[in-house]
């Protein structure tokens, strides 16, 4: 029973880091940028144009959702690894550091995408050790469980303490503190506001949360049939 015990709770934090990263790039993708700008009514921003830069550009660009939504496309492609190089000049709209941190949080994901290729071998080759011994399907069914509960847990800590752990968060992967931007001037909190955090945050979580439950309700069934036949066998 208590390696049972081990089984599950080593499949299920695997199970939450492989989903997690894979529906962050999912969530990654302009379309969800889109839809939560037109869900916030945010479908509009005005940036602000660094005074030394005024002369060619103006002091301010009026950025619709178009415009947003492609800015959002270049930086999610840099930052998960597809392009090599962020945002082009765009008038120079970032500063240089914000380049830098974007850099660093492309640094980031990247050791992401990693610990999720480890995490997706560990979900197999549990389940590969627990089919031989007959109980692949009660591992899968327990592992989501305990995963959708361990994301329920951060999702309801999220949602009660939000900017605290974003700051830690930020705080624990980028210690050299260069993600505290002066909202009054930086575009790269204009493009990327607090509802665009929260409505990620809330994406990701919740689909994992359903993917998660739909395993284990999948396994369940299968338990319930495989039993049943047993039960008319004998």
């Amino acid at each position: 029973m208590r390696s049972h015990r081990v089984e599950v709770i080593v499949f299920a934090i695997a199970l939450t880091v492989f989903g997690l990263v894979a529906l962050a790039l999912v969530w990654s993708e302009d379309w969800a940028y889109a839809a939560l700008a037109s869900a916030t009514g945010n479908t509009s921003a005005t940036f602000v144009i660094p005074p030394d830069r005024r002369a060619t550009c103006g002091p301010a660009m009026v950025m619709d959702l178009a415009r947003l939504r492609g800015l959002h496309r270049a930086w999610a492609m840099y930052v998960v690894g597809i392009s090599s190089v962020p945002v082009g000049p765009a008038c120079s709209l970032f500063t240089s550091d914000e380049y830098a941190h974007m850099a660093d949080v492309r640094a980031v994901f990247r050791g992401a995408e990693i610990a999720a290729v480890l995490a997706l071998f560990v979900v197999a080759y549990r389940i590969s050790r627990a089919r031989r011994r007959g109980t692949a399907l009660r591992l899968v069914r327990a592992g989501s469980l305990v995963a959708a509960g361990i994301v329920a847990v951060i999702g309801v800590a999220a949602t009660l303490a939000f900017d605290p752990l974003f700051l830690l968060f930020h705080d624990v992967f980028f210690p050299q503190g260069n993600f505290l931007f002066d909202p009054a001037t930086s575009n790269l909190l204009r493009l990327y506001p607090e509802w665009y955090w929260q409505g990620i945050t809330a994406g990701v979580a919740v689909s994992f949360i359903a993917l998660a439950l739909l395993a284990a309700l999948i396994s369940h069934g299968a338990l319930r049939r495989r039993s049943n036949t047993y039960t008319r066998a004998a």
